[in-house]
């Protein structure tokens, strides 16, 4: 795996470049500042030639990549420079646990950036791994020559204050549809109540008694989107199912093209965002990166795809093999296999009410989508542990370095304080992240319902 490579890279740049810095700080006498641009300068050749030949093997033109390597490096390096400084003035950190802290932001900056920048091969490699949606599977089915019959199916929580313009432009959508000759006179809405605190349910009953198309589902309690949307896709009637939200951000004008190639023969028909201008700069940097990630650890994905998609009646009862408690359906549905296509639209903004899904759930969402589907983590850990000897064994010439040739040593203070807080809070972060596959583990063997539908209309 690239991550795991390019962690033993910098482990190697760690070891010559600490070594060389903490040489320049004590028998030079240099400054951090200097030592520091003098330990780096010297990894860099050796970083960008292990990088470009073995982590991610990369067949572009040497200086061009090398350009861009440096200016990767020079953002890493000002990151690493600005946290050495600010760890060693302000909070008056010992200059070597300062430098130490300094490895994280180099770190992460000089991974992603090599990545998908200095490395364009890789990069190219990777955009196409990502957007694999961008030509659908091949398909082989006959052209469908009849109306069908579908379900759209709506997760709500809280949504009242948009139910009643979502059901008008579903019955604007449905009915051009009929007229078109393209779903059947029977076809329905499902609202999914996923135990909403407002006027959501009764608003849902309301709707049903005035509209023969709409149907509701209520769940006894609240149990997430994905388990509410799952609950629809296996509940809901039809030879073809939709999930959409219900807040009207996703185009339902998308759906008549989803139907249209569902009868050209594809299973499954994702929707994609061609555009996330509404999104926040934070939203939309960290979904990139977050898609990035996952295709990076193994996981199959397709980019920019939310719960927006159209799945055959096929699809829907592999889906229903599959039975862990753990939902991350963006990327459960993608293994099912069979035909499939995409639909590009452009994502609105939210026509009314509040968004329910705030930065604490979207955190909590994309690490259920990372443990949930890949054990790079686990692996990581292996990598960490690596690093973690090496900086110690680092640690321990200098301590040794210290007492042999400077007056400067305080007896016993290297040899107790720097093992304790340094592989203690490596062993913390281990333990946690082990912790979070054990409790999915733990989740998994109760084999609880990952829903109770209380009522259906």
């Amino acid at each position: 795996m690239p991550l795991i490579r390019f962690l033993i890279v910098g482990a190697a740049n760690t070891l010559v470049g600490l070594s060389t810095i903490y040489f320049a700080m004590y028998f030079l006498q240099l400054d951090i500042v200097h030592a520091n641009a003098i330990g780096y300068s010297l990894g860099i050749l050796l970083g960008f030639a292990l990088n470009k030949t073995w982590t991610f093997s990369c067949r572009g033109a040497v200086i061009s990549s090398f350009i861009r390597y440096l200016l990767v490096l020079a953002v890493a390096y000002a990151a690493n420079l600005a946290t050495v400084l600010s760890a060693n003035s302000h909070f008056n950190l010992n200059p070597y646990i300062a430098q130490a802290l300094g490895i994280i932001p180099y770190t992460v900056i000089g991974f992603m950036g090599s990545r998908y920048f200095a490395f364009c091969t890789q990069r190219g490699i990777d955009m196409a791994t990502d957007h694999l949606c961008e030509t659908a599977k091949f398909n082989e089915k006959p052209m469908i020559p009849r109306m069908i019959d579908v379900s759209i199916i709506l997760p709500c929580y809280n949504e009242e204050a948009v139910l009643l313009e979502t059901t008008r432009q579903l019955a604007d959508l449905l009915k051009q549809l009929i007229i078109d000759g393209k779903v059947t006179p029977n076809s329905r809405v499902y609202y999914i109540d996923d135990g909403s605190r407002d006027r959501t349910w009764e608003m849902i009953e309301s709707l049903a008694e005035t509209h023969e198309f709409i149907h509701g589902i209520k769940l006894s309690r609240n149990r997430g989107h994905q388990n509410a949307l799952l609950a629809g896709l296996l509940t809901a009637e039809g030879e073809a199912i939709i999930s959409v939200d219900a807040d009207l951000q996703d185009d339902l004008s998308a759906i008549k093209k989803m139907i249209e190639l569902y009868a050209a023969g594809y299973d499954i028909v994702y929707g994609v965002r061609d555009a996330r201008m509404t999104d926040t700069f934070f939203k939309r940097f960290t979904a990139k990166v977050y898609y990035r990630l996952l295709s990076s650890m193994g996981v199959e994905i397709i980019y920019n795809h939310a719960d927006y998609r159209l799945m055959s009646r096929q699809a829907i009862e592999a889906l229903r093999e599959f039975g862990e408690v753990n939902l991350f359906l963006r990327g459960i549905i993608p293994q099912i296999g069979f035909s499939y296509a995409l639909v590009y639209y452009d994502r609105a903004e939210r026509y009314a009410g509040e968004s329910k899904y705030p930065l604490k759930k979207m955190l909590s969402f994309a690490w259920q989508g990372i443990t949930s589907f890949s054990d790079l983590p686990l692996r990581i850990i292996t990598s960490l542990g690596l690093l973690v000897s090496l900086i110690s064994f680092l640690v321990t010439v200098w301590a040794i370095a210290i007492r042999l040739f400077t007056q400067d040593a305080i007896p016993g203070w290297a040899s107790t304080v720097l093992p304790i807080y340094f592989l203690g809070g490596i062993q913390l972060l281990c333990l946690g992240i082990m912790g979070e596959y054990l409790a999915k583990i733990y989740s998994e063997t109760k084999r609880r319902p990952r829903y109770t539908i209380e009522k259906m209309i």
